[in-house]
């Protein structure tokens, strides 16, 4: 019984912990203030007008990153700051996301107060997607997915017409896209890329929809019109040769009456 109630207490406490870590996973990026690529760059702006006697000190969250003591930097690099006393991020990681905060104090030791901070998170960009057709057991119906990442917003365009579906896959009734192009754009806060487009092969009509790039109905309406010429050639050269025999057959008996 013992193990049975330890069991359900562990099972508990690992939901729990996964739902804080969904929670905090979602929310990090729903609270930023800025978002930014890995590999760029972005500056901190600082809003308030610095003076050469102040003392400048730049946090990422708790942490200390750069500190200036007047005109001598104590912490940090020279080049850290801009002329304002911004903060340069160049060479973005993930590990640079946080809560950027400035602090001021004056020479005789008073703070500036409260500065605005700011909350930047990194961001990897999207990849390029890939887009997997797959029939249904008769092939009655055909399916797209598209591999998405976490937090990657997913469109579907059909013929490089945008869709509403919004899901990673899109199922549609074979026979009525035989020759639609599918393809996925997905995006986060910082890029987007679109796939290469994909046509279904779940179903084959009996009689082909285009020859050699044709529509088939161009070419039957066009064969329809060649077989109507034909005809019409026909019959005017039989008229002609009735004419001409019927002309012939009075000039003989034109002859004989002479």
């Amino acid at each position: 019984m013992r193990t049975v109630k330890k069991m359900a207490s562990a099972a508990t406490i690992a939901v729990f912990l996964l739902c804080c870590f969904i929670t905090a996973s979602t929310g990090s990026q729903a609270d930023c203030d800025v978002y930014a690529a890995t590999g760029s760059s972005f500056t901190v702006p600082l809003t308030h007008v610095l003076k050469d006697s102040d003392n400048l000190r730049w946090f990422q969250d708790e942490n200390l990153i750069f500190y200036r003591r007047q005109k001598q930097v104590i912490t940090g690099k020279n080049y850290d700051v801009d002329s304002t006393g911004s903060l340069k991020l160049t060479q973005l990681t993930k590990n640079k996301s946080g809560r950027y905060s400035p602090q001021i104090h004056r020479a005789d030791g008073t703070s500036a107060g409260d500065l605005p901070s700011v909350r930047l998170c990194v961001l990897d960009r999207v990849q390029k997607p890939t887009v997997m057709m797959n029939c249904t057991g008769d092939k009655a119906k055909v399916s797209f997915t598209c591999n998405v990442g976490q937090n990657e917003k997913v469109k579907w365009f059909v013929d490089g017409k945008q869709v509403a579906e919004k899901g990673k896959t899109l199922m549609r009734v074979a026979k009525d896209v035989v020759n639609a192009h599918f393809s996925c754009n997905i995006s986060n806060h910082v890029s987007s890329e679109i796939s290469l487009p994909v046509k279904q092969d779940c179903y084959k009509p009996v009689f082909p929809e285009t020859i050699f790039g044709i529509s088939i109905w161009v070419l039957v309406s066009g064969g329809t019109g060649i077989v109507l010429m034909l005809i019409l050639i026909v019959i005017i050269y039989i008229i002609k040769l009735r004419r001409k025999k019927h002309v012939r057959l009075n000039g003989e008996h034109l002859f004989v009456y002479f």
